[in-house]
């Protein structure tokens, strides 16, 4: 099994995803964004596509010139009916590809947030096994309204589609499942040098949460990469 991964900054951000792809054995070939490597027009040779979390949005083709190629290359994937996982931006950018409108610039989501089920997410194969009372990590103020087409899966207090299905493999989640306490705390240091002023209070806060729900969103992030995975 072949997975094509897209990191769009020059730090590795797979976390517990990438560790489970490692365990396994999945062939991955990962393209960086910000340091030009082409993105291919097919899905020839792959069985799967992630696309990642980044800084910025799903709209910025200015900082991100490869966006428009990575849009076609998610429409191509769910046309020739290959998996897709899009993690934040990722199911952004999925949203874009399917014409619906991206919303920027809204109320700061971070930390650990209940995510609450749909019926339809709750029947799901790749995140109905999630525990109701498990809480997931947000990282965003974009977002986006759902495509057409596409099943809610999941949802949240302040943002309302946090997880949704398009077809039968295409998957974007508003919500980090992939995190580590040690990947978080390098994007604090990376990206946000003013996270007092964005999450007043985090350093005394953030580590209760990491000790209360960081165990079992490792476990989601495993069993639900082994269900995505048997998509492909």
């Amino acid at each position: 099994m072949r997975v094509l991964i897209i990191e769009h900054h020059d730090t590795p951000s797979l976390g517990v995803l990438g560790e489970t792809l490692i365990a396994e054995k999945v062939d991955t070939h990962i393209l960086w964004g910000e340091d030009g490597d082409a993105i291919p027009q097919t899905p020839e040779n792959y069985d799967g596509l992630i696309v990642l979390g980044g800084a910025m949005n799903a709209l910025d083709d200015v900082r991100c010139p490869y966006f428009p190629d990575l849009v076609g290359l998610i429409q191509a994937f769910e046309a020739h009916d290959r998996p897709v996982l899009g993690i934040c931006l990722g199911a952004q950018l999925i949203a874009r590809a399917f014409n619906a409108r991206a919303t920027l610039d809204g109320p700061f989501e971070f930390g650990f947030h209940p995510i609450d089920l749909t019926e339809e997410g709750r029947a799901d194969p790749v995140i109905g096994h999630k525990a109701d009372a498990l809480d997931l990590f947000e990282w965003h103020t974009d977002h986006y309204e759902l495509p057409e087409n596409a099943v809610k899966l999941a949802g949240g207090r302040d943002y309302p589609n946090q997880g949704y299905r398009i077809g039968r493999a295409t998957y974007g989640l508003q919500f980090h499942f992939e995190v580590t306490t040690p990947l978080v705390n390098g994007w604090i240091k990376s990206h946000a040098p003013d996270m007092e002023d964005w999450a007043p209070g985090y350093s005394e806060w953030l580590p209760r949460q990491f000790d209360e729900h960081m165990e079992a969103s490792k476990a989601f992030c495993r069993e639900l990469t082994r269900r995505w995975l048997a998509l492909c």
